[in-house]
């Protein structure tokens, strides 16, 4: 043994590392077709809820579990929120509006929802009549879902004593909120139907728009004005609903200035 051997003795080699296995891929989270998974999908994820949908209406029995499911959307969503903008006046006006809102919803759908097939086979695009009712329904029900969810809001302005004029442009404020939500999916819904689902989309907004603004504004009160003894399940047909809120905006203005004089 010579002295380098003895001094620096042979150091085994250290043994080999193993290659780390490549991380497999992650598998899609499995999604519910239960009536929850799919209005979590229209509300989360509404091009996931369009791709079920395009698949469901192939289905005549899917087609119509999936309309059951939005129509019970907007009985509860509608339902609840009416109730909540009910509860400023009380008593039976709370059943009124918990009827009315979700009413509002389906008679601007049975109204519309024809113009909007003929539409939609006008510019050629590549969605039946069944395609454009469960879309037109999937709207409505993420329009009802999203007030439900704002319904804290006009609770909370009829705690703060706002005053009728103030609680009515809340409600209006709210509900141009949840219709923007609705539009969003329109607006996708009907341009993956072809080249000019975009035109399409706008006549179709704006008809749903006109036609159920003007369909709340027959079935009012709904925040029913404080001198009102008797509440009415409908008033008398009088002026337009752009009109009520231009009046309702001014008396806002002038009543609280005429506050802030009083303190002063």
């Amino acid at each position: 043994m010579t002295a380098d051997a003895a001094l620096f003795p042979s150091i085994p080699p250290l043994p080999a590392r193993p290659e780390a296995a490549a991380p497999a891929p992650e598998a899609p989270a499995p999604t519910s077709d239960g009536p929850i998974g799919r209005l979590e999908a229209l509300m989360r994820d509404p091009m996931q809820f369009l791709d079920a949908s395009e698949r469901a209406v192939d289905d005549p029995s899917a087609a119509a579990s999936l309309a059951r499911v939005l129509l019970a959307a907007i009985a509860v969503g509608g339902g609840i929120f009416g109730a909540v903008v009910g509860a400023h006046r009380g008593g039976l006006q709370v059943v009124w509006c918990a009827v009315k809102v979700p009413l509002i919803l389906v008679l601007t759908l049975v109204v519309c929802t024809p113009a909007f097939v003929a539409l939609a086979r006008a510019a050629g695009l590549a969605l039946g009549a069944r395609g454009v009712i469960t879309l037109s329904l999937a709207s409505c029900a993420r329009f009802a879902l999203v007030l439900l969810g704002l319904a804290p809001i006009v609770w909370l302005a009829q705690g703060w004593s706002m005053g009728y004029h103030r609680v009515i442009l809340a409600v209006v404020a709210v509900c141009a909120v949840a219709g923007f939500a609705a539009v969003r999916l329109t607006f996708r819904g009907l341009a993956r139907a072809g080249g000019a689902g975009a035109r399409v989309a706008v006549a179709v907004v704006t008809i749903f728009a006109l036609v159920g603004a003007q369909t709340s504004w027959i079935l009012r009160p709904f925040v029913v004005r404080p001198r009102t003894e008797h509440v009415p399940f409908v008033r008398a047909l009088e002026g337009d609903f752009l009109a009520a809120v231009v009046t309702t905006a001014r008396s806002a203005v002038r009543y609280s200035g005429a506050a802030r004089a009083d303190v002063t």
